[in-house]
């Protein structure tokens, strides 16, 4: 039996006073082949935009869905928070599940980022078929997690000082297993948080984000994966600053 909340799905960007789309593609596929959805069946859509539509199917065919938008919402699921993730590119389930998770708690931003001891390569090639992929587990993370806005996610960049004065906000994080300083309570809007690779952050690259400003935040007493690293810290971020923390 279907469970009784409905199914959401990503869509394109809808304008103003649109009464149906069309889902094609594997939305598509995985709407009528998997989920076994039929004309008439409710289900629900958001764009990204921070809205979402109550909806209906009116016409299935093999490789386009017709839905037929029935009632506008603006759910409250986005945190006041907006946190910037500087996540070290790591082995591909690895970074999916960094990015997952990263989605699900409700950052607004990620970077993948290329440091000394990083131990995936990146180049033309397979960059762009990485940022499909990344670009596909963020929106499947959102349709599962009930968010109403995609966080973006930048091409891959090389951790420098410059990238670092790009991403610095108010409350800028770098996270190490020698980090020193403690978080403090004073309310914020906007974090950066930067995590390192499976070998961890060099000496100097630790010394250039506290040039830059970034305060060193230990791990704890345990060592921790780089997937495992950006649950734990923006759990820690929304329970203080965001929207866990009412």
């Amino acid at each position: 039996m279907r469970s009784k909340r409905k199914q959401r799905f990503y869509c394109q960007p809808i304008s103003k006073g649109l009464k149906k789309i069309i889902l094609s593609g594997d939305t598509a596929h995985h709407l009528t082949k998997v989920l076994r959805f039929k004309e008439g069946d409710k289900l629900s859509v958001f764009d990204g935009t921070g809205f979402e539509w109550d909806a209906e199917i009116l016409v299935k065919k093999r490789k386009a869905v017709e839905i037929q938008l029935i009632k506008k919402h603006k759910p409250i699921t986005e945190s006041p928070l907006n946190i910037t993730l500087l996540q070290s590119v790591s082995r591909s389930q690895r970074m999916d599940l960094a990015i997952q998770k990263a989605t699900e708690l409700g950052v607004s931003r990620i970077i993948p980022i290329v440091t000394n001891n990083s131990v995936v390569q990146l180049n033309s090639r397979n960059t762009p078929k990485k940022m499909d992929h990344w670009k596909n587990v963020i929106v499947n993370a959102a349709e599962q997690s009930g968010r109403v806005k995609l966080p973006s996610i930048e091409k891959p960049a090389q951790l420098n000082k410059e990238l670092l004065s790009l991403y610095k906000t108010e409350l800028s994080l770098f996270l190490d297993t020698t980090g020193s300083e403690e978080l403090k309570t004073k309310q914020i809007k906007n974090a950066t948080v930067a995590i390192g690779p499976e070998g961890g952050f060099t000496e100097s690259e630790k010394y250039m984000a506290q040039q830059t400003g970034y305060r060193t935040i230990r791990t704890g007493p345990r060592l921790l994966r780089t997937e495992t690293a950006p649950i734990m810290i923006i759990s820690i971020l929304q329970y203080l600053y965001g929207d866990l923390a009412n």
